[in-house]
């Protein structure tokens, strides 16, 4: 307690330090001649002295646009949009005794000079944008987003990866913590894929990609840590939106989501409920040759499983702000999620002999009921100490987790001749239960000469109850299964603080942060009849530094370069931690691991960017223990369960560029080259594994006239290794078109994806034991789509509301 008793002292001590501090702001609103406001446009602020860009910034729905983070200076507004005649203010001068200054409204005249033939150029949201400490994606910038979820999204950014399995790599690395509006989802990646295919992408405003996050997030992510922004409304009175969807693949589906807010000067409420509705597949062989010691063939293994997966899911979320006084907020926010999952899995294995000949051939006729909850409650005050950015802000959270996933496996063998000469019925009753309590308070502190200082702590406990019941039925008996049946629980405490400064000096602008985190974790194992009960204790700390250069190579920061360093670790799921031993047949099983150790990994940065044009990054990072699947094969039986690989390193050299080829046409290009390395120990083989592979991906956005707009977008990925599995290339191809609708309240967007059917996962096992293996497995990834949306709501500007909370990490590890 004294610890965080001299950090709450320290706090209250640095919110008497700077009067002079310089984050100021220049703040206004476009109207056309008719006074309506007007949306999306693009403005540059520029200094009045040389004309050098000093940021950009975007009118919202309400016409209203900010610059902050400002320092006394003479600037300029400067917007060219088309449809509007050009516009150049005045100098508009800030003082130091001026620090927030309010704007008459602009207003820009139409433009009604000659317009092309054939397209009408409308400017829109970029869909890359670079900071100095993160990549910003704008997914509203895509037709092909419309009607598809967040991990749909997630896969289309430049940079990320979602295996076959819902993995989400960055910059070909594994080991990403994805965050919700800076909040963690506590969740497993089985669990991560079908929370992210729940949400919409209509429901997302950005998405942030931070290989080296600074020091307010939590050290947990070793390959960095994916934010994704939804949309919350700044508009007084009453407003919201409803996005409506169909999509068509082998199976159908739909994504439709609605939400209504309301906003005056004491309170905002805002709520959203969203529903979905997901049908698909997965057709997956495997092969395996089991070997003899002179490598000969022994036997081989053949396996056809046709997984069939239908999702259910429904989310709310309801939050009240109350503006106690116009620098003090208190807020309450709490959200829901159902996700009721129904998988059969049927699975036609052969065992042949080692001249082909077949030996057996095993049926399994497999079915799981899964039922997913979650709620979570945050309480968050914010208090801002003056309008220049001191600023503290508060948060509690409390987050509940609930699974129950009911299992029934039925497994027949039969002889060549068609006997049978084997049956059994499985089943599993798997309850799990996890409760999160996070507490966390961070404290902003700017300095005049922009200078800034953040501080802050927190601490997370977590408990979870992990259960598995099953049964074996044979010849009409019913009998325990104390082989499989296990009850695991798991306590974990982080305690955590953290200090991050950042100054910029004309060119240069520098950031520099460090974090310290204490982890103390408590397991269980309980026994059975067969099984004697176990337990065991950790207790780990560490320090985890940030460094962060951006210079400006010339005055008009046409050139710029940018220099990163962290230091990340990443936690095991907690379920991973667990014992439990899950059959999917007689041959196949999936474990967790309880002696998993935390994964370390340091990350290094260089990037060069021009302009608005491109950027080009070359990284290098190297990873102890990273946790990854690993496959073991003993006695003929396969096993899968997450394991630590001893030391891993990745080099990256990616471009990303946006080329404006014509007024109309704009491509979004995203290129990288990495080379792996993996070294480890890996139970009875030697791994040392490395592949160098190729990725593009290229989104051409197209301007039509009177409303209409299209895309044509692809991507590709050349064979790489991840570890022990090596993966054949696949890639993709899209295209959708979009027309506005309702005074372009509203839109209609089409899409098709995957329209050659080529997003096709193949690859194969390496470091088996005396054993070759290899799989295929289509996916239900060719769809078409059709997406209504319409927003309606008053156009008046409110203010900031707060989406912190005090459990970034631990969500990300819930695994159900």
């Amino acid at each position: 307690m004294s610890f965080f008793k001299f950090t709450t002292i320290v706090i209250l001590l640095l919110t008497q330090l700077s009067k002079a501090q310089n984050n100021y702001k220049i703040s206004g609103s476009i109207n056309d001649s008719s006074g309506k406001t007007i949306d999306g446009i693009i403005l540059s602020l520029i200094k009045s002295s040389n004309s050098s860009l000093v940021k950009t910034a975007f009118t919202d729905e309400a016409g209203f646009f900010e610059f902050d983070n400002l320092k006394a200076d003479s600037f300029k507004i400067s917007i060219t949009h088309p449809g509007y005649k050009s516009y150049l203010s005045s100098d508009i001068i800030i003082t130091e005794t001026e620090i927030d200054k309010k704007l008459q409204p602009i207003m820009l005249s139409k433009d009604n000079g000659v317009q092309l033939e054939e397209v009408a150029v409308v400017s829109k949201l970029p869909f890359v944008e670079r900071k100095i400490d993160r990549t910003i994606i704008n997914p509203d910038a895509l037709i092909a987003n419309a009607g598809s979820n967040a991990l749909e999204v997630l896969a289309k950014s430049p940079g990320v990866m979602v295996t076959e399995n819902g993995t989400i790599k960055l910059k070909g690395k594994s080991g990403v913590i994805v965050l919700i509006d800076d909040k963690p989802t506590y969740l497993s990646a089985t669990d991560l894929e079908s929370y992210l295919k729940s949400l919409p992408a209509s429901q997302i405003k950005q998405i942030e990609l931070m290989t080296n996050p600074p020091a307010q997030y939590d050290a947990a992510g070793n390959a960095g840590v994916i934010n994704i922004k939804t949309k919350r409304t700044k508009l007084k009175g009453i407003n919201g939106n409803v996005s409506l969807n169909y999509a068509q693949g082998r199976y159908a589906r739909s994504n439709d989501n609605f939400s209504l807010n309301f906003t005056n000067k004491k309170i905002s409420i805002f709520s959203n409920l969203s529903y979905g509705n997901n049908n698909s597949y997965h057709d997956l062989s495997i092969e395996r040759t089991y070997k003899n010691d002179d490598l000969t063939t022994k036997s081989v293994f053949n396996q056809n499983t046709y997984i069939k997966p239908n999702d259910l899911s429904y989310s709310a979320r309801l939050g009240l702000d109350y503006y106690v006084t116009k620098k003090t907020t208190l807020g309450i926010a709490t959200k829901g999620l159902l996700n009721e999952s129904k998988v059969s899995r049927y699975n036609l294995a052969q065992l042949l002999n080692a001249d082909q000949s077949l030996s057996s051939t095993v049926i399994a006729d497999n079915n799981e009921n899964h039922t997913f909850k979650n709620g979570t409650i945050n309480f968050n005050v914010r208090h801002e100490f003056d309008s220049i950015g001191k600023l503290l802000t508060l948060d509690l959270d409390y987050v509940n987790y609930q699974s129950n996933i009911n299992q029934v496996y039925k497994n027949d063998v039969y002889l060549a001749d068609k006997s049978n000469i084997y049956n059994d019925i499985q089943n599993g009753i798997l309850p799990s239960q996890i409760k999160i309590y996070a507490f966390k308070t961070d404290y902003a502190n700017p300095f005049k000469n922009d200078a800034k200082l953040d501080v802050g702590i927190k601490t997370s406990y977590t408990d979870t109850d992990n259960e598995a019941i099953y049964s074996i039925t044979q010849n009409g008996v019913t009998e325990n299964n104390y082989n499989l049946s296990n009850h695991f629980k798991y306590s974990e405490m982080i305690n955590a603080a953290y200090v991050n400064f950042s100054k910029t000096y004309k060119r240069l602008s520098f950031q520099s942060g460090l974090r310290f985190e204490s982890t103390t974790l408590n397991a269980t194992q309980l026994g059975n009849p067969v099984k004697a009960g176990s337990s065991f204790s950790r207790n780990y700390n560490n320090l985890f530094p940030t460094l962060y250069f951006s210079y400006n190579l010339d005055s008009a920061s046409n050139h710029n370069l940018n220099l990163s360093y962290g230091k990340r670790v990443s936690r095991p799921f907690y379920q991973d931690l667990n014992p439990f031993s899950s059959p999917l047949d007689k041959y196949t099983f999936y474990e967790g691991n309880p002696y998993l150790k935390p994964t370390f990994a340091n990350n290094v940065s260089l990037a060069y960017g021009f302009k608005e044009l491109f950027t080009t990054t070359l990284s290098y990072s190297n990873t102890k223990d990273q946790i990854q699947e690993t496959i073991e094969i003993n006695n003929g039986l396969y096993y899968s369960r997450p394991g630590n690989i001893g030391f891993s390193e990745v080099y990256s050299l990616s471009v990303q560029s946006s080329i404006p080829i014509a007024k109309w046409l704009t491509s979004n290009v995203y290129t990288e080259v990495t080379q792996s390395h993996y070294k480890s120990k890996l139970y009875t083989e030697t791994l040392n594994s490395s592949g160098t592979y190729w990725y593009i991906s290229c989104n051409n956005s197209i301007q039509l006239k009177k409303g209409w707009s299209a895309e044509i977008n692809g991507e590709y990925i050349s064979d790489f290794i991840d570890s022990q599995f090596s993966f054949g290339d696949f890639g993709h191809m899209s295209f959708g078109i979009q027309k506005k609708i309702l005074k372009d309240k509203g839109s209609i967007k089409f899409n098709f994806n995957d329209v050659l059917h080529s997003d096709k996962i193949r690859g194969t096992i390496n470091n088996l034991q005396l054993t070759d293996a290899n799989w295929y497995g289509p996916r239900d990834t060719r769809v078409i789509s059709l997406t209504f949306s319409y927003r309606f709501g008053k156009n008046i500007n409110s203010k900031p509301k707060h989406n912190g909370s005090g459990s970034e990490s631990e969500q990300n590890r819930v695994k159900g």
